[in-house]
């Protein structure tokens, strides 16, 4: 009988994951991509919605679009996952399989702090992002908070990218002289991964963005605007753009394999998820230590489709290295390039108009370049 693959999840781990599969595996394999809504977003784009340089209609695409004819979409809700029986139960569908490949990501959880829901800006989804483009639209004069609210989140880099193009976006109105940027971090420096960190630094220094460490967040006060730290640092300002902690999604919570925050054990070679054979995890949605960012979940669903195809064909299975890179803004037109794996730190670059240029041209490049896992 032809095995059957279903894939959870239509992000880029998911996606790529499907297409990966539909190039490699034997024909008579059979390929399922289940998917809530049907829709693949290019996630990284939302740092740009606040500015109004990217609409959210331009970063999404229907799935049927973007994967092979032989990858069966099904657009519905999972409902629960049977690891015992190898079923994925659906609204109304229960799907059979032979490997599950769980690429579910994770979410914003602004709840998980009390106050910061209610009185704190993001860009992590549509809705978030054009709320703080509102914002921005309206802000005139005062003192704005960028920063980390909690961990984990998607693409460590980003609130550092959005408080450099906040400080242009200023200059641009004309305003930013009347604003005082402040990031703020739990970190003891501005970021935790050392070569990163002097790019940063000067940038911060050159723009006057003031830099607060240690900063934890323990409960945010939406009615006073203020956000109050672990040892109980003040902080207060007229807006606040804090990246909320993220966690695993409703499904994966209910399998009771998760952590805490549901994210799921995986194996950080294999990518299998632990205590199962056929099931792998790919993206947001592990434990695994490498950044939550789209590069990692690319690379990590190209191995988990070979290691796929090398079970049901008798070979060896691959292993992943924990190869992540990003290219990341620094303002002023520029950005460098972080790259690494688990036993090579990034070198990065000085910054450079190459690098965003590269960036800024995934935009459009992206949809071409990802979904088809050509490897």
């Amino acid at each position: 009988m032809a095995a059957q693959i279903v894939v959870v999840g239509g992000g880029v781990g998911g996606v790529v994951a499907a297409n990966r599969l539909a190039l490699l595996a034997p024909d008579d394999v059979q390929i399922t991509l289940v998917d809530a809504t049907g829709i693949h977003t290019y996630q990284q784009g939302w740092l740009y919605v606040p500015f109004g340089e990217v609409q959210p209609k331009q970063l999404q695409k229907r799935l049927k679009s973007l994967v092979y004819d032989r990858v069966q979409v099904v657009t519905k809700p999972v409902t629960s996952i049977d690891l015992d029986n190898r079923t994925v139960h659906l609204n109304g569908e229960s799907l059979a399989y032979d490997f599950l490949v769980l690429a579910t990501g994770c979410e914003p959880n602004p709840t998980e702090i009390s106050g910061l829901a209610e009185g704190a800006h993001h860009f992590h989804t549509a809705d978030g992002a054009m709320k703080l483009r509102e914002a921005l639209a309206n802000f005139e004069s005062g003192t704005i908070v960028v920063g980390v609210g909690g961990l984990p989140y998607k693409c460590p880099p980003s609130p550092i990218e959005f408080v450099c193009l906040l400080h242009e976006h200023l200059a641009r109105k004309g305003i930013r002289n009347k604003v005082e940027l402040i990031y703020a971090t739990p970190l003891p420096r501005v970021f935790h991964i050392e070569p990163l960190v002097p790019i940063f630094e000067e940038r911060f220094e050159r723009f006057g963005i003031r830099l607060v460490p240690f900063f934890t967040l323990e409960t945010f006060d939406p009615a006073l605007q203020k956000a109050i730290s672990l040892d109980g640092t003040e902080l207060k300002a007229d807006l606040f753009v804090l990246v909320p902690p993220h966690c695993g999604v409703e499904c994966v919570r209910k399998l009771g394999i998760g952590d805490a925050k549901g994210f799921i054990p995986t194996d950080r070679h294999t990518l299998q998820v632990q205590g199962q054979e056929r099931v792998y995890a790919v993206g947001d949605c592990t434990n695994l230590t490498t950044p939550k960012a789209a590069t990692a979940a690319q690379r990590q669903a190209l191995i988990v489709a070979e290691n796929i195809v090398a079970q049901i064909t008798g070979k060896d299975l691959r292993r992943y290295n924990g190869q992540v890179g990003c290219v990341i803004e620094v303002g002023e037109g520029e950005a460098t390039v972080a790259s690494f794996d688990y036993d090579n730190p990034p070198h990065p670059p000085k910054p450079s108009k190459a690098l965003f240029r590269q960036k800024r041209g995934m935009l459009r490049l992206y949809w071409q370049i990802v979904p088809p896992a050509l490897g």
